[in-house]
């Protein structure tokens, strides 16, 4: 591993940042001053900044049951009812990989592993994303069909992967919507745009994690965290 990428796992500094750090010669590797980036990092080697020995953070992964009024973001420090509220600080700094909006309940996932939320939310991956929805009134089988060849909304095209009615109900229907892209508020815009209301948004997968029986507010670590 290249020092500037350890440093960056290490908690210490984006990798540029870090390759700032060491041209400035605030590194040291076993005790001698290193000043260029990309020098190899083995397990064994010491490392400090400024003096202070760094490690590696561990990798966690949290499955975690969002409830409504909940945002899934870590930017707004001021906000109220962040998903990270629900996960003690002993974890250390953990985000949320991708959108699940305020109004929307299910499962978001928390880490500290860039590389894996970029394998989760980048649309070249092409990862699944499923959700329970209710909307407000019967949905018919030409809008399904509409829906899954997409809608140009707000210059975006908005396109399910598969819809499947899981059981009709008096003034209402219940499905369940496969996405892809991750677009903002991508669910509700699409059904917007066909007249419908949703009552209710739950995301219950991402890939092959799902939601499971986790109560809102419950979380549970996943296999791979350290």
């Amino acid at each position: 591993m290249k020092l500037n990428v350890y440093l960056a796992r290490c908690g210490v500094a984006s990798r540029r940042k870090a390759a700032e750090l060491i041209k400035k010669g605030a590194v040291q590797v076993n005790g001698t001053t290193v000043t260029v980036p990309f020098v190899e990092i083995v397990p064994e080697d010491i490392v400090r900044v400024y003096g202070k020995p760094v490690s590696p953070e561990k990798y966690i992964y949290i499955a975690l049951n969002k409830p409504v009024g909940y945002i899934s973001t870590v930017k707004d420090r001021f906000a109220k009812n962040k998903v990270t509220d629900l996960i003690p600080q002993s974890y250390g700094r953990l985000f949320p990989v991708g959108r699940l909006d305020k109004n929307s309940s299910g499962l978001v996932i928390l880490t500290n592993d860039g590389k894996f939320a970029n394998r989760i939310t980048h649309p070249r991956y092409g990862v699944e994303k499923k959700y329970e929805v209710t909307v407000s009134s019967a949905l018919n089988e030409r809008d399904i069909k509409v829906l899954k060849e997409g809608i140009a909304d707000r210059g975006e095209k908005l396109r399910a992967e598969a819809i499947k009615l899981l059981k009709p109900l008096p003034g209402r229907s219940k499905l369940v919507v496969v996405m892809k892209e991750g677009k903002k508020r991508e669910i509700r815009r699409m059904f917007k745009a066909l007249g419908y209301q949703i009552l209710e948004l739950k995301r219950v997968g991402i890939g092959n994690i799902f939601l499971g029986n986790l109560k809102p507010g419950e979380y549970r670590l996943l296999k791979g965290s350290q």
